[in-house]
């Protein structure tokens, strides 16, 4: 695909993106006769800015350098700024799951993409965290997943210890463990489209765009980012032992035959939480949320045009 590309890097994304990790993409790119200008972000805002302005600047496309939060947040920009380019990543985050979903594993990967040209309209959300008093606490638009409960529990126990005692990938496995022994709970009433389908405590909830989160895991396995629905994922407490024993679920796509499962498909999902709320969008942990608070995700169809691997089954 001819044009001028827009590399927007973020230099937090996973473990962090170095001088000559960059450099080494930049040259990679060059090599293929790709024509763009790298621009390093400061914060999450800027970036949502520059991808915004994109298209009025001249811009034929855009790719980040990150994983599904920085992704999330360039579609956020083109999506407000009503653009019509496409999108694509250079998978360098935690998990990559928005990548894995349109066939892009690596820069390699990405480079066909933009060769190729290939592109697909995809879905996204948008997200409203309510306090009990009805004020907004939080607004964001996602691509990929939304979890709550034990996902978004084990990922901000993860950053903790990682900003303290400064782990890498054993930070999320001591996380989890940790968060095995406990096993805590939450409470609340779900509502898909209208209409009231759960209520009592569960131990996650996934609210899913695409299939895969947390770097290959189907918590949402029937998801599809093309099919202008959000699917809600829920598993009921369980033992321990249970716990453990079907992980492997989690990873052979086959989660929704667990009898403490349930799913529900629309287009619009309501959690009212009875006492905490532990969320992460695309990756993203979300912190100090009032107890009480409410939460509402809504479809966004065809939201923003974004680049896929040839061969992607989407």
């Amino acid at each position: 695909m001819d044009g001028q590309w827009l590399l927007l890097v973020n230099p937090l994304a996973g473990r962090g993106i170095s001088a000559s990790c960059l450099k080494r993409v930049t040259d990679r790119i060059d090599s293929h006769g790709i024509t763009h200008r790298a621009v390093v972000t400061d914060s999450a805002e800027q970036l949502v800015d520059f991808a915004s302005m994109a298209s009025s600047k001249g811009y034929d496309g855009i790719m980040v350098h990150g994983g599904d939060g920085t992704l999330s947040h360039a579609a956020a920009g083109l999506i407000h700024g009503r653009s019509s380019i496409p999108v694509t990543v250079i998978p360098h985050g935690s998990g990559n799951d928005w990548a894995r979903t349109v066939g892009i594993a690596s820069l390699s990967d990405t480079v066909r993409a933009v060769m190729s040209g290939e592109t697909v309209r995809m879905d996204a959300a948008e997200c409203i965290i309510r306090d009990p008093s009805g004020s907004n606490v939080h607004s964001s638009i996602l691509v990929n997943s939304a979890g709550i409960g034990l996902d978004a529990h084990v990922l901000g126990r993860a950053i903790r210890l990682r900003k303290r005692y400064g782990l890498g990938k054993l930070a999320y496995i001591s996380s989890l463990l940790g968060s095995v022994a406990a096993l805590p709970c939450w409470e609340g009433i779900v509502a898909v489209d209208g209409e009231e389908v759960f209520s009592g405590e569960y131990l996650s909830l996934t609210c899913g765009i695409g299939p895969y989160v947390g770097g290959g895991m189907l918590l949402s396995p029937s998801s599809s980012p093309v099919d202008d629905l959000l699917d809600a994922t829920l598993v009921r407490p369980v033992s321990r032992r249970n716990l453990l024993i079907s992980l492997p679920m989690v990873y052979s796509g086959s989660l929704l035959e667990h009898p403490a499962v349930s799913s529900w498909r629309g287009g619009e999902i309501i959690l009212q939480s009875k006492g905490s709320l532990e969320v992460e969008l695309d990756g993203e942990a979300l912190s100090g949320l009032p107890a009480g608070s409410s939460m509402v995700i809504r479809s966004m169809p065809s939201a923003f045009l974004a680049l896929r691997n040839p061969g992607a089954n989407l």
